[in-house]
């Protein structure tokens, strides 16, 4: 059964936010998409070191980007350096989704982390691929369709041949603990409890999809968890926001127009986040011994065909 306690800890050595209350930037950019290869003199950066300067100059901690916004690309490469150069000359943390290159022709859906002297400080992979259903007679979720090479996956839906994450780090940051969730994963409850029964405060979840980020998942993460939460997507989306558990309802403080390249900031308590952790009655009430089914049980062998029965 899995065993995990509540961890407060410490709060961090917070010089740069010694009150607690962290400005945050998200950038809603359209850059590379989901199967896109590298395009001949295409230079995401371009695009988004500009908005690393403006959130330096706002005072911002840490600016986010959206899901695989880079595209196909080696790390460390030219990409990366160019956004540490950029990280560093603002003294800010940058967060960054891209597919990373490995060896060996394979490749994971990363969210990349840099601190304020433009290190690479972590990288998350994408535990939850989310990928689509294309044979009505299989059961959902799989296998890839029938016939469909390596190539072909790796262009049209590349998450179903992706090194899936196989961790939920927490990033420390020095104004606070950082979990990170990337598009897919967010639609799971167990991502975020983890991350923050792990210690994180301030979750940040990218996206590259089509539709918005949904509110009503970021608030009941907030509230169930007790976390800050920064969301972002690429602008052919929607629901980029910034958002804390400063009020009932937890609020969100900042948000992107849908469909649109828009930045936003905001300032997020932390220290309040910290106070509703430290006092918590759902925290300290849990029954894990009650909870072991949730890595136990599987899907019962008929859940999908009565699924396929009732959407006929």
């Amino acid at each position: 059964m899995l065993a995990l306690m509540f961890m407060l800890g410490p709060a961090p050595a917070d010089e740069s936010a010694p009150d607690g209350k962290v400005k945050i930037a998200a950038v809603q950019v359209r850059g590379y998409d989901k199967g896109d290869f590298p395009k001949e003199g295409y230079d995401v950066t371009g695009t988004l070191i500009p908005y690393i300067d403006r959130a330096g100059t706002d005072g911002a901690q840490l600016v986010v980007f959206p899901e695989y916004v880079l595209g196909r690309i080696q790390v460390p490469g030219p990409e990366t350096e160019r956004i540490a150069d950029a990280a560093k000359a603002n003294k800010i943390y940058v967060i960054v989704g891209c597919w990373e290159i490995k060896e060996g022709g394979q490749f994971a859906n990363a969210a990349l982390t840099f601190d304020r002297q433009g290190e690479i400080i972590n990288k998350y992979y994408k535990t939850h691929a989310a990928i689509d259903k294309y044979d009505r007679t299989q059961p959902p979720w799989a296998q890839p369709p029938a016939g469909k090479d390596r190539d072909w996956l790796a262009k049209n839906d590349p998450e179903w041949i992706m090194e899936e994450g196989k961790e939920l780090p927490v990033v420390e940051c020095d104004f606070g603990k950082v979990g990170i969730m990337t598009c897919y994963d967010g639609w799971f409850p167990e991502p975020a409890r983890v991350l923050s029964l792990k210690g994180a405060e301030l979750i940040v979840w990218i996206n590259g999809r089509g539709g918005e980020v949904e509110d009503f998942i970021v608030k009941s993460t907030m509230f169930r968890n007790l976390v800050a939460m920064v969301t972002t997507n690429q602008s052919y989306g929607g629901g980029t926001m910034i958002g804390d558990i400063a009020k009932w309802p937890t609020r969100i403080r900042a948000r992107c127009p849908d469909e649109e390249e828009s930045y936003i900031s905001a300032t997020v308590d932390l220290k309040n986040v910290r106070q509703n952790r430290a006092t918590s009655r759902n925290f300290r009430q849990r029954r894990p011994d009650l909870y072991g089914e949730i890595i136990e049980l599987e899907v019962p062998a008929d859940f999908h065909e009565q699924g396929d029965k009732d959407s006929r």
